[in-house]
């Protein structure tokens, strides 16, 4: 009889189950009582034949013994495994079911018997681990009891019209902050920042993003020399205690110790903290989701990686103010010369001309930074008009946009007008001349044509009196 693990429904008049039908391959002689006799009588232990030996499990532990030379031994690791799931396989074996009828094999008895379906523990335990756990309804009247117990009790608040006076809050366990002093008095924000980031990450503030550190100051804003940080994670504040206190910074012993809020004075509403906003819990960045953005793993760059700035070429001294105001279209001449003229070094994707800038800033924008390379090896130093460029890498942080003055942008549209304003004129003058010369071609060409005529009348007359 093959047996696959699974409960099967065996009809009886096709198949009978026999009485001392073998388990697991072929049969063998059962002396269940020999090996059990030797078994530790310790509840939770059961044995089996398995592998051509017999072997036993204790339930609570889940470990398993084998009988060799009349003892109990420990079964090898390596072994372990491999006998497990032929524990595992023997135990589904011996379930099946019988016209509906769960049956059990009893080894002891050597034969099948009608399994007991009756709710123990086992079977409550083995009906959560498949269906759910189950759920304590007492507990569900229990909070219900409470809650209306919270509900009576500010119920009889109102009633007695007391009122629950406000106060300051004890952060002594919510804040992973230490307090740090005998800094040296000259000590930068910076500074400070770096010094105390030996030990971890420090929380960034909700509101601004900036990090949760502050030197402390007198009345006249000088430093005092003590200050505080606050970090993410618990574990920093152990380790600054342990690494940063009695560290030598430039000359002064630091000393490092946890934090502690002292409850001061009487309670002033205006000093409390707000809570944030609906409009400052969406703001995106570091501030608040970005925390966890701080712990991810990122992949090394590269040895040779450079920034995307670096593509941006930065020239100076390409033009003065002076001749902006005086040429309102030299700006879109710039562009056109300075695009052509970089061409040569490689693609171009953007130039823009800063025409208010007082340094004569132009910007080239290359598709690589190969190209961007070139054109400042060749242009940087280079005379123009007098002048000598300066030509380097944009660093992606400086800005070279000037805002304008009223008195600037107003002097730039009469410039604009006017030089519109020339261009109608010159095109008037031009017809003008155009005309004119038309007008002198025709009065010449009718001059000419009376000549003729006179010349051919006079040779006429001639010929007639010769003739």
């Amino acid at each position: 009889m093959a047996f696959d693990g699974e409960e099967k429904d065996i009809d009886s008049g096709n198949q009978t189950l026999s009485e001392g039908a073998s388990l697991g391959g072929e049969a063998v002689p059962i002396n269940f009582e020999t090996a059990s006799s030797s078994a530790e009588k310790v509840e939770g232990f059961s044995t089996r034949y398995l592998n051509d030996k017999w072997i036993g499990r204790y339930e609570n532990t889940n470990e398993y013994v084998e009988y060799d030379n009349n003892q109990w031994q420990p079964l090898p690791e390596e072994d372990r495994d491999f006998i497990q799931q032929l524990w595992y396989e023997q135990e589904a074996a011996e379930t099946q079911v019988v016209n509906g009828v769960k049956m059990k094999w009893n080894r002891t008895t050597q034969q099948w018997e009608q399994a007991d379906e009756s709710v123990d523990e086992d079977f409550i335990a083995n009906y959560q681990a498949n269906y759910g756990i189950q759920y304590d309804y007492k507990k569900r009247v229990e909070t219900s009891k409470q809650k209306d117990n919270v509900i009576e009790k500010k119920d009889e608040k109102k009633a007695s019209g007391s009122t629950e006076t406000q106060g300051w809050v004890d952060m002594q366990e919510k804040v992973n902050a230490v307090y740090v002093s005998n800094l040296p008095t000259d000590i930068t924000f910076e500074e400070f920042k770096e010094f105390m980031s030996k030990c971890g990450v420090i929380q960034p503030d909700a509101r601004t993003n900036k990090p949760k550190l502050k030197l402390y100051t007198d009345d006249q804003g000088h430093l005092k020399g003590d200050g505080r940080c606050c970090y993410i994670k618990k574990e920093s504040v152990d380790l600054a205690l342990s690494i940063l206190d009695g560290y030598n910074l430039n000359g002064k012993e630091v000393r490092v110790e946890k934090a502690r809020f002292e409850l001061k004075g009487e309670f002033d509403p205006s000093k409390k903290r707000k809570k944030l906003t609906k409009a400052d819990s969406e703001i995106p960045g570091d501030a608040h989701w970005g925390i966890h953005g701080i712990f991810e793993w990122r992949p090394e760059k590269p040895r040779n990686y450079r920034p995307i700035s670096d593509c941006t070429v930065v020239i100076k001294n390409l033009f003065t103010l002076e001749m902006m105001e005086k040429n309102a279209a030299l700006m879109m001449d710039l562009k056109e010369e300075v695009q052509e003229s970089c061409s040569k070094y490689g693609a171009v994707k953007k130039v823009v001309v800063y025409d208010n800038n007082p340094e004569g800033v132009v910007t080239v924008t290359f598709e690589t930074t190969d190209s961007s390379d070139m054109a400042v090896k060749m242009l940087n130093g280079r005379i123009v008009d007098g002048r000598r460029l300066e030509v380097t890498l944009w660093d992606g942080k400086a800005k070279y946009k000037v805002a304008e003055t009223d008195e600037e942008r107003q002097r730039r549209l009469s410039a604009w007008q006017n030089y519109i304003k020339g261009d109608s004129d010159s095109e008037e003058e031009n017809e003008e001349l155009a005309n004119m010369n038309r007008l002198d071609h025709e009065k010449t060409e009718e001059s000419c044509g009376d000549m003729e005529q006179t010349t051919n009348g006079k040779r006429l007359k001639v010929e007639g009196e010769q003739g």
